[in-house]
């Protein structure tokens, strides 16, 4: 499962996360809408945040993410979820926010 969140609005499809996720998400999207606009979409200069499990990881890996490693881990504090950096090129990223549990599955080069 993979979830893509571009704007505010779509923290409702992921509103059972720990409030501490949901604040990284958020702080995430606002640096992008400041950056890039409020009006982008996923395939627009800037890029989205991905709530993935372990299946939606491998399928991100296969496609969006293939062969690009990432430029941070970072845990987020209090949680069980880390938040993955992904610079796909000058203008675009994918945020990815994961089970921690997923880890080596993320550092792990295809």
């Amino acid at each position: 499962m993979i979830i893509s969140i571009w704007k505010k609005q779509g923290l409702s499809l992921v509103n059972e996360l720990p409030t501490e996720v949901l604040s990284a998400i958020e702080t995430t999207i606002e640096i992008l809408d400041e950056n890039y606009g409020t009006e982008r979409t996923t395939e627009d200069l800037g890029g989205y945040v991905a709530v993935a499990d372990k299946l939606g990881l491998e399928e991100l890996k296969q496609n969006q993410l293939k062969g690009i490693i990432p430029e941070y881990i970072d845990e987020i504090e209090g949680t069980d979820y880390i938040s993955v950096l992904f610079l796909c090129s000058s203008d675009f990223s994918i945020v990815v926010i994961c089970k921690k549990e997923l880890k080596d599955l993320i550092e792990k080069i295809d």
